[in-house]
């Protein structure tokens, strides 16, 4: 019995944690180049993808937001996917990246390989429900 009521209070605890969401702000380079500044407000734990057409290359960024606590402080557990594609869908570049940020925090990764190069700079911050 009490292990039905621990599971219970789980489940119970976990709907009101999706309820969660995020509103993240980032700037997009593109080889250094600063190519946008897209907005999200993202539920938390389910992923978002934004593209960006640049040319002749489209970049993808997949990514979810999650409150995690780590020795007792709160953090915003970000991973990333990045894809860049040419014109005919092939993969040019593919990269993945977590970021652990407290909110308000900016945080910047790089992911390249020997053409080219995206960055991102994010910072997270919670919604008030």
């Amino acid at each position: 019995m009490k292990l039905v009521a621990i599971i219970l209070a789980f489940i119970g605890s976990s709907a009101f944690a999706s309820a969660d969401r995020y509103d993240l702000q980032m700037d997009l380079y593109l080889n250094g180049k600063h190519i946008s500044s897209p907005n999200a407000n993202v539920k938390a734990g389910e992923i978002t993808t934004i593209t960006q057409k640049i040319d002749t290359k489209e970049i993808s960024i997949s990514f979810l937001a999650n409150l995690r606590s780590i020795q007792k402080i709160d953090l915003i557990w970000m991973p990333f996917s990045v894809r860049i594609y040419d014109l005919n869908g092939q993969v040019l570049l593919a990269g993945d990246h977590q970021i652990y940020a407290k909110e308000n925090e900016q945080m910047n990764f790089t992911v390249g390989n020997n053409g080219d190069e995206v960055s991102l700079s994010v910072t997270a911050k919670k919604e008030s429900l």
